[in-house]
């Protein structure tokens, strides 16, 4: 399923791969109840609201690309995380890693959720973190995810999920 990487990947190619990810995200799906994958990411590009930052982090530490994302002018961001000698995304923990990251946010009004290609995760019975072809990492307000949260249960978004999805998602 992986193919063999000879050479480095430019940031050009790595972001036609995440606009291509960005896309499935953002057409409508009937596991989602005929919503898009994630119904918020349209407006967030159009508004020119959310940075895309490619981090390899054996040039960058977690907290410059922080520091990056927190003076600009950006309300949330995708962080892009790449294999490194002695890094390799699939062999990270999600769930841990998310802890780390939301520790390092505790004292902010800002929440990291991490997304895995290599996790075994299904919404409405698909698949949707395997197709990203990267390691990700969304940081936003806790309130527009709040916010999100509540305007979603109001639709039919969750009516495909299995009660362990909707558990999971703290929906029931």
């Amino acid at each position: 399923m992986y193919q063999l990487e000879l050479f480095d990947k430019s940031d050009i190619q790595i972001r036609d791969e995440i606009q291509y990810y960005f896309e499935y995200l953002q057409n409508p799906s009937d596991a989602f109840g005929g919503m898009p994958v994630c119904p918020f990411l349209k407006a967030e590009l159009e508004g020119n609201k959310l940075l895309v930052e490619i981090w390899r982090p054996d040039e960058l530490s977690f907290k410059d690309v922080w520091k990056k994302f927190d003076d600009s002018k950006y309300d949330s961001a995708i962080v892009i995380c790449l294999d490194t000698d002695g890094l390799d995304w699939r062999d990270v923990d999600r769930r841990s890693y998310q802890k780390e990251i939301q520790m390092f946010l505790k004292k902010t009004n800002y929440k990291a959720l991490c997304f895995s290609p290599f996790e075994e995760h299904t919404a409405g019975g698909e698949e949707t973190r395997k197709k990203s072809p990267y390691f990700l990492i969304n940081i936003a307000t806790r309130d527009a995810l709040n916010q999100a949260h509540k305007k979603l249960l109001n639709t039919k978004y969750f009516q495909n999920f299995s009660e362990k999805e909707l558990k999971t998602l703290k929906v029931k």
